[in-house]
């Protein structure tokens, strides 16, 4: 079985656009965010639980966008999610954004585990394979 995938649907709102109706490339960030949170959610992982039981989070250390063909207002995307890389401290979180099946965006997420006050902390192993489902092997992490 392949590692877990969430698709997180979104329909651009005009906030989001700029004077043409083309979505802002900002943007992207925070529909990366959105799909993120889902993806966890959507695999059985409550994030805002997580964060206040255990005082842990998952900061963005570094973002990556491609931008490959516009978006505009009233589209309908897809925002496909999965894990890419998950390491004791670190887990990458992989996009593609389409529209109708066309490529129109692609991206990663470095999120650090840390604790509120930002000091480095491991990933949980029950995180870890949430988000790599069957891929999971504790000996490579």
């Amino acid at each position: 079985m392949a590692r877990p995938r969430y698709v997180h649907k979104v329909r651009v709102a005009y906030i989001d656009t700029d004077a043409a109706q083309v979505v802002h490339h900002a943007t992207y960030l925070r529909y990366f965010e959105v799909a993120r949170v889902e993806f966890l959610r959507a695999h059985g992982w409550d994030y805002n639980a997580w964060v206040k039981r255990e005082g842990l989070g998952l900061p963005v250390a570094e973002n990556t966008v491609k931008y490959r063909a516009p978006a505009f207002f009233d589209d309908e995307l897809d925002v496909h999610t999965w894990v890419s890389l998950a390491r004791r401290a670190v887990l990458v979180f992989d996009y593609r954004i389409d529209r109708g099946g066309k490529l129109l965006t692609e991206g990663s997420t470095k999120c650090a585990c840390t604790t509120m006050q930002g000091e480095l902390r491991r990933v949980p192993v029950e995180l870890i394979r949430v988000c790599l489902g069957d891929e999971f092997d504790t000996a490579r992490i």
